[in-house]
């Protein structure tokens, strides 16, 4: 197995001096088993250069893109996805079953007139769209097996996690940790008061949605975890849906992950920060029997 990461930030596309080494572009990850189908996390705006890799193969393709959840720096780089306008190409993308409206009604309304040139009419490629209920999972291809998780963020997203020959790799954002509110359909436009008392129902639900997650991640070659906080940004914005570095670990500790990597950087932190942040974050946790990594575009790291 091999993962790819064409985009790493969160938010907003950040390109710039400050961010070259670290990357600007938004959420998209590829990992490659070595047999079709191409898997592709997210389509923020890191797809397009993959897109554009993937059509000059000049081949028909069978391409599986899992969205987490539909905002817009997870979404934003499809309407530059070279294989959407090529014949011969079989997409199929996954999200999290919705009641209210589907991630294709999405999609379409975003690549139309006044928002882009385009509609999902001038699409070529065969296209199909795979809602997914709460734990969802399916063998995708022989051998090649998708589970799902649900995850505590604003319009709820969803983490997967891909087992091919013995590996697998989870990829989980956005989320925040699961022990002060569920974040649902709707945005919390205030901070709550973390020293308040959670109710019971709630605390319930936070224990069953967290020992999910634990399960989705247990024994995992790789997890790539939404912590775009520091301590102190989640203490100020818990209901962003983001989390820290000690929520990671805490997660693939009890899972016994072989490796987090530090992911959905947030825009304003510079390389520079970046740097301190994680020389921070991987001397908290020397003692811990994990490696820990960053997030780097255009970084490849290989799963033996």
């Amino acid at each position: 197995m091999k993962v790819l990461f064409w985009g790493v930030r969160g938010s907003i596309p950040v390109p710039g001096p400050l961010t070259q080494r670290y990357g600007g572009n938004t959420s998209c990850i590829q990992l490659e088993t070595g047999v079709q189908p191409v898997i592709i996390f997210d389509s923020g705006t890191g797809i397009r250069r993959l897109g554009q890799l993937l059509a000059a193969r000049g081949t028909p393709q069978e391409i599986h893109i899992f969205i987490s959840h539909a905002h817009w720096d997870h979404i934003q780089g499809l309407p530059f996805f070279d294989p959407l306008y090529q014949s011969g190409n079989r997409i199929t993308f996954y999200s999290r079953k919705r009641d209210e409206f589907c991630l294709r009604d999405i999609i379409h309304k975003v690549i139309e007139d006044p928002y882009f040139p385009l509609s999902h009419e001038d699409w070529k490629a065969d296209v199909r769209f795979v809602e997914l209920e709460d734990g969802a999972g399916a063998e995708i291809a022989p051998g090649l097996v998708m589970r799902s998780s649900r995850l505590n963020h604003p319009l709820i997203a969803n983490a997967y996690r891909i087992d091919h020959q013995g590996r697998s790799v989870v990829y989980v954002t956005d989320t925040a940790p699961f022990d002060h509110m569920v974040l649902d359909r709707d945005f919390i436009p205030k901070a709550p008061d973390l020293s308040a008392p959670v109710a019971p129902e709630v605390a319930e639900l936070l224990v069953v949605m967290r020992q999910n997650l634990v399960d989705l991640c247990t024994g995992a070659d790789l997890v790539i975890y939404d912590t775009m906080f520091t301590e102190e940004e989640y203490n100020r914005n818990p209901h962003w849906g983001h989390s820290a570095a000690s929520h990671a670990m805490s997660i693939c500790t009890q899972a016994g992950a072989g490796h987090l990597v530090i992911f959905h950087h947030a825009p304003e932190r510079t390389d520079d920060q970046m740097d301190r942040m994680m020389e921070d974050i991987i001397e908290q946790y020397k003692d811990q029997d994990m490696t820990i990594s960053p997030a780097i575009e255009g970084r490849t790291i290989e799963i033996d």
